[in-house]
C-alpha cells in the first residue's frame, strides 16, 4: 500500500471513529408514584318513631276539644281546653318524643343545620293490621277525621366530627263529642323529615 492510501485509510478509519463515538446512548431513568382513591360514607339522617302515648277519654260533650302537649325530653301535660276524666294511660307504651340523630356530614365543626318537615296533619285509623299500640282499629266509617297533631323540633345540637342530633315533639288536638266507635289506635301518615347541612 502506498502512502497516499495509507493516509487515506486512516484519515477515514478517524472520520468514522468521531462519527460513531458521538451518537447519543438512549437512557432510561425510573421513579414511583402514589396513587390514592378513596369511599366515604353519605350524611345519613335516623330518626325514632313519635309516641304520644294512649289517653283515656270520656264519651259525649266536654265542651271543646283537649291539646295534649309531648315536650322534648318526653313528659305530656293537658295544655289547653277540656281535662275533665282525661288521663293517660300506663297500660301502653310511654309517650316518647323522636329522636333523630345525623351522621357523615362533612360540615364544619359548631355549624348548625337546618331541620325541615310538614308540621301539622291529621290522624288517621291505623290499618296496618292493629291499632297503635296494639289497640283495637276503628271502623273507617267510624274513625275521627279532626284528631289533629302539630310537630316542632329542637335546635339542632352543633355539629361535631360529622354528626348531629335534635328532637321532634308537639301536640294533639283530641275532638270532643267522641263516641265508643272513636276508640281505637291511630297514625299519621308518614311524616318525612330532613336535616340540611350549613357548610361555612
Amino acid at each position: 500500500m502506498t502512502m497516499k492510501k495509507l493516509m487515506a485509510t486512516l484519515a477515514v478509519a478517524a472520520l468514522s471513529f468521531g462519527i460513531f463515538a458521538g451518537t447519543a446512548v438512549a437512557e432510561t431513568t425510573t421513579d414511583t408514584i402514589d396513587v390514592y382513591a378513596g369511599v366515604s360514607s353519605v350524611m345519613e339522617l335516623n330518626c325514632t318513631d313519635l309516641n304520644y302515648g294512649v289517653w283515656i277519654v270520656p264519651t259525649g260533650s266536654r265542651g271543646n276539644t283537649t291539646v295534649v302537649t309531648l315536650t322534648s325530653d318526653n313528659n305530656t301535660s293537658i295544655t289547653s281546653g277540656s281535662s275533665t276524666g282525661i288521663a293517660l294511660s300506663a297500660n301502653y307504651a310511654a309517650p316518647a318524643a323522636s329522636s333523630c340523630t345525623v351522621t357523615g356530614s362533612t360540615a364544619a365543626d359548631g355549624t348548625t343545620g337546618q331541620v325541615n318537615f310538614t308540621g301539622t296533619g291529621t290522624f288517621v285509623a291505623n290499618t296496618g293490621g292493629t291499632g297503635f299500640n296494639a289497640e283495637s282499629i276503628p271502623a273507617p266509617s267510624a274513625a275521627l277525621t279532626t284528631f289533629y297533631y302539630a310537630l316542632a323540633h329542637t335546635t339542632p345540637t352543633a355539629m361535631s366530627s360529622g354528626a348531629t342530633s335534635f328532637t321532634v315533639h308537639g301536640t294533639i288536638n283530641i275532638p270532643d263529642g267522641l263516641t265508643t266507635a272513636n276508640y281505637g289506635g291511630y297514625m299519621a301518615p308518614a311524616v318525612i323529615v330532613s336535616y340540611e347541612d350549613v357548610n361555612e
